[in-house]
Parts: C-alpha cells; structure tokens; sequence
C-alpha cells in the first residue's frame, strides 16, 4: 500500500514540530526516563504534560506526546513510551 500525500505532509509537519520542541523533547524525555518507580513515572509524565501544555497550549499536546513517546522509544524506554501515549490526567 503507497502513501498518500496527506501521510507525507503529516510526516513533515511532525519533523517540523520535533525541531520546534526540541528542548522540551529532550528535557521531557530524560526526566521521564529517570524516574525509578511507577509512581514517579506517572508524576513526571504528567509534569511535563502539563507544563508543555502551559506553555504552547492544550491543542499542541496530542502532537508533543506522540512525539515524546519516540522520543523515549529512541532511548530504548518502551515501557516509558507506552505509558505516555496511555497516560489519562487524574491518574
């Protein structure tokens, strides 16, 4: 199956956004990957969920949090990743 142009757009935009955020993305992620217990990684996803979110606006956070969950996966933190891309606020 090809890809459309619409998937080439979005692939672009999403590079675009990566260099955008890209002190956010790498700040995010390292203090994501450091936490050391279920509970903290719940903490810190939702700190940086929220101050990103503070900072940009509720409406760039579906983009920032896919992007935070690569992010991670590039740090080889899968169960990180995942637990970003399910994070629920009220946890």
């Amino acid at each position: 199956m090809t890809r459309g142009p619409k998937s080439g757009r979005q692939a672009a935009a999403k590079h675009q956004y990566r260099s955008i955020y890209r002190l956010e993305l790498a700040r995010g992620s390292s203090y994501i990957a450091s936490t050391l217990s279920p509970e903290s990684l719940r903490a810190a996803i939702a700190e940086v969920l929220r101050e990103f979110g503070r900072q940009y606006g509720e409406d760039k956070l579906p983009v920032f949090r896919d992007l935070l969950a690569e992010s991670l996966e590039d740090r080889d933190d899968a169960n990180a990743a995942r637990a970003v891309r399910n994070f629920a606020p009220g946890e």
